[in-house]
């Protein structure tokens, strides 16, 4: 089997596609996995949401897709609407309104611009909620089912950040829904009896070399494939041969 995972794509969807044309998911040995942040940042989290899901539907399992803490944060968005102290939150969140934009049609977000120039915030981001939910409802309950991590039949773990590694066999239990998506590296260079693939954390600040965007590999279990795709402008790609059980990827030659 080969495996291709792919982590915190953040609304960049041409880069999300050019790494995709990259992979043969006709192949029934192929699997494609995702490991989350599809949202935010980047100016189309909409169409990358919206290709994710036409991927699943083609091809079924061969596809996998996990959530990450945007999602989480999306979620948010869309939960705590009634909530006027999320009003601020909401703001700060969405960089540039980049995802508000990108699930409104010109006209919608137009209001919501004119509504933020009034500071009429609370009615901003009820408008942009409403709409969301109204147009959009099968995005929303499709992120609500992301699982949190998929274990492999060849020794690793997909996880949008980590596990609780400290649990051993019992990390299933031992790990936190927060800490799937949120916790930091904290076991880089220790030896875990599976491999962790985990994205969240960009490259360059995990391996700590000023300037590093392929896949970073700590020489013990760890693999990391956040290549900052905002900064970059590509998502990194990695591979594994079931047959050869290596990894390879930007980074990895």
């Amino acid at each position: 089997m080969h495996i291709y995972a792919m982590s915190d794509i953040h609304g960049c969807l041409d880069a999300f596609k050019t790494s995709l044309s990259t992979v043969d998911l006709d192949a029934e040995d192929s699997k494609l996995i995702l490991l989350g942040d599809y949202c935010d940042r980047g100016p189309d989290s909409l169409g990358v949401f919206e290709l994710v899901m036409d991927l699943q539907k083609l091809y079924g399992d061969r596809v996998v897709a996990l959530r990450g803490n945007h999602e989480e944060m999306f979620l948010e968005y869309i939960d705590e609407v009634k909530d006027p102290n999320f009003t601020q939150a909401w703001i700060l969140a969405d960089s540039n309104l980049a995802t508000a934009k990108s699930f409104l049609d010109a006209e919608a977000f137009k209001h919501v611009k004119h509504l933020l120039r009034l500071r009429e915030f609370e009615e901003a981001y009820v408008f942009t909620v409403e709409r969301i939910k109204a147009e959009h409802a099968g995005i929303i309950a499709w992120v609500r089912k992301l699982p949190y991590f998929y274990e492999s039949p060849f020794g690793q773990v997909f996880v949008h950040a980590g596990i609780d590694e400290g649990a051993g066999e019992y990390w299933k239990l031992g790990t936190s829904d927060e800490s799937f998506t949120m916790m930091p590296p904290d076991y880089v260079g220790r030896k875990f009896y599976l491999d962790v693939i985990a994205g969240h954390i960009n490259t360059e600040a995990v391996s700590g070399i000023a300037g590093y965007r392929g896949i970073w590999h700590d020489g013990t279990s760890h693999y990391y494939i956040d290549g900052n795709v905002m900064k970059n402008g590509e998502v990194a790609m990695l591979s594994y041969d079931s047959e050869t059980g290596k990894y390879s990827g930007p980074g990895l030659e």
